[in-house]
């Protein structure tokens, strides 16, 4: 009866949670959709490109939309009640996580506590799914308190935990956020090198993937290696990039803010390179997408970017123009780094044209920009002193804490010491019982090595019957170019037979012709699947639909064969046996890998 209560209450309790457990992730805006990074470059100069969107799964943005600040209030006091008095480890995670997305923007120092306090709680229970949540979340609370370093780390871990449990969209969510920081910190080869792995990773698990998140993705990381390859001063690759980007979200309805940042950046790269059409045309489509869904703060970008463009092609009316449009709405959506990049644009436009006056106005306006971000950028660096310092309390306290495991750990090995001399006062008894296990022992590592020597002698008959097998299709090629040279003597000579041998010279050289071909593939088709008889097993479950010939193809490569070689066996020009690798290489999905055709089959 005892028992059964107890799971009666267990029952009733897991009711009571999972309830609660909802609440928390509804509130805290948690869902399953992939939110993807993207990083538009909102002008000339590289101080203001990282203007970055971190994959936030975990935000309580759109949560707290919906609410006054008093609904706000009284949310966050009912999750704090939540996590002090709850006993259930998921729940103080969740709770935890919820909390510390709501101070990330504001109150950073808040914004670490709680998420430091999520990752407490999710290590000790041990469950990786929640440590992935809670190092997420502490990637991003990093990522908005600008400590980069610490950022990445966070991210490094979701991405372990979604390799081990095999998270495609986890795994790419994680690699587009760790270049994304290494972007902000202008890292570009390390984000260079972390976004082609995600393009490897995603192109070789997801070629066929054709789902929106996906795709997002996919467009997300060319837009990512445009801007990599902007800044690396490589243009023809970056408007490669941001054209497979374009490609992907062109056909994707709905995606009107991805379409935008990447022709604006498209456009801003044309305009560096000197292709001023078609730097026009993108910038203007990205304008008109942003007009379309009445987004300022894009549509400030965008003006901004069109006023250069004008400013380079000498239309300076319409620069004017647009550097106003861009201020106007760049003072609306308050955002100050915008403005004070616009600034600096009029004040030079200004200074060009020689006018004095318009340029000191806007010279001043620039500064009082510069003076009040600088003021922002102090409080900041502040905080991050103060996040850092904590971070180094806690490490302090971490220390003073594995000094005292480590005396722990000392009394219990003098323990251990002390038993081990009572059992080394039982040996002498229980020394013919280790004897035996000892020469058991022998026998074992007598028996590996057996197998061992078993295993280098299998390898060695292999190799050598693969000698074998080349050197007798090189005999039968040796044998075929003989053959040939009887067929092209014949030839030669036939004209000085008789009318009446004429045809048996024919029949000859038709049977030299048939034989050569087929006893040099009979003979080595026998031999090979001799040698290698699973070989055609392991590459039909690559590929079933190999013809014949793609199969025999890839046997004679496997024994490692040159085209000359292979083309003198089939009777077929180099050129045409060129041809077939390259077709083979695509149906083996080795077209995009950096993989040699020889290499893949010799580990077959």
């Amino acid at each position: 009866m005892i028992q059964q209560a107890d799971k009666n209450f267990a029952y009733k309790k897991k009711e009571k949670i999972q309830p609660l457990q909802n609440m928390i992730e509804k509130f805290a805006g948690f869902d399953k959709s992939l939110h993807l990074p993207l990083i538009e470059t909102k002008g000339m100069k590289i101080s203001s490109i990282f203007s970055l969107i971190i994959i936030i799964s975990f935000t309580i943005a759109s949560g707290f939309s919906i609410f006054g600040q008093n609904e706000k209030s009284t949310k966050i006091d009912s999750l704090l009640v939540v996590l002090d008095r709850t006993e259930t480890d998921s729940v103080r995670v969740l709770t935890a996580i919820a909390i510390s997305t709501h101070f990330s923007l504001n109150q950073p120092v808040e914004a670490m506590f709680y998420s430091d306090k999520a990752l407490e709680v999710a290590n000790k229970t041990g469950n990786q799914r929640m440590i992935g949540n809670a190092s997420y979340n502490a990637g991003v609370i990093c990522f908005n308190a600008g400590l980069l370093e610490q950022s990445v780390t966070h991210f490094y871990k979701y991405f372990e935990i979604a390799q081990e449990n095999g998270k495609t969209d986890a795994l790419t969510r994680a690699l587009i956020n760790i270049s994304a920081v290494r972007l902000q910190m202008k890292q570009f080869e390390k984000a260079e090198e972390t976004l082609l792995t995600g393009l490897d990773f995603f192109l070789k698990k997801q070629p066929e993937s054709q789902d929106s998140l996906s795709q997002i993705g996919l467009a997300t990381i060319y837009n990512n290696l445009g801007i990599v390859a902007k800044e690396k001063g490589d243009f023809t690759k970056a408007v490669e990039y941001y054209q497979k980007g374009m490609e992907i979200a062109h056909i994707m309805p709905g995606q009107y803010y991805l379409k935008a940042n990447l022709l604006n950046n498209l456009g801003m790269v044309y305009s560096l390179n000197g292709n001023y059409p078609d730097a026009f045309e993108s910038i203007s489509m990205a304008l008109k997408l942003r007009q379309d869904n009445n987004d300022k703060q894009g549509l400030a970008a965008s003006y901004r970017n069109l006023a250069v463009y004008y400013e380079k092609t000498k239309d300076d009316k319409l620069a004017q123009e647009n550097y106003y449009k861009a201020i106007r709405l760049a003072k609306e959506m308050e955002s100050k780094t915008l403005l004070e990049g616009i600034y600096d644009n009029v004040y030079l436009h200004y200074e060009r044209l020689g006018y004095p006056d318009s340029a000191l106005k806007y010279h001043i306006l620039l500064k009082e920009q510069n003076d009040f971000l600088k003021l922002e950028e102090t409080t900041k660096v502040l905080t991050r002193l103060e996040l850092t310092m904590q971070f180094q309390q806690r490490e302090k306290l971490q220390k003073a804490e594995q000094k005292r495991k480590e005396q722990r750990y000392f009394f219990v090995s003098l323990t251990l010491v002390l038993i081990a001399v009572i059992i080394g006062l039982l040996y002498f008894i229980s020394h013919a019982r280790i004897r035996r296990m000892k020469l058991e022992q022998m026998n074992s590592e007598l028996a590996n090595k057996n197998l061992q020597l078993s295993k280098n002698q299998f390898e060695t008959e292999l190799e050598i019957k693969n000698k074998e097998l080349t050197t007798n299709v090189i005999h039968q090629i040796q044998k075929n170019e003989m053959v040939e040279g009887i067929v092209q003597k014949l030839l030669k000579h036939s004209p000085q037979f008789r009318k009446e041998n004429q045809q048996l010279i024919k029949s000859i050289i038709h049977d030299l012709e048939k034989t050569m071909e087929e006893s040099v593939w009979n003979e080595f088709e026998l031999r090979f699947q001799h040698v290698h008889n699973d070989f055609y097993n392991k590459l039909n479950d690559v590929n079933q639909e190999l013809s014949p010939n793609e199969r025999r193809l890839c046997a004679f490569l496997r024994l490692n064969m040159t085209t000359k070689e292979i083309a003198s066996i089939t009777g077929q020009s180099p050129r045409s046996i060129e041809v077939a690798r390259t077709r083979l290489r695509k149906k083996l999905n080795l077209t995009n890998s950096d993989q040699g055709l020889i290499e893949f089959l010799s580990h077959i």
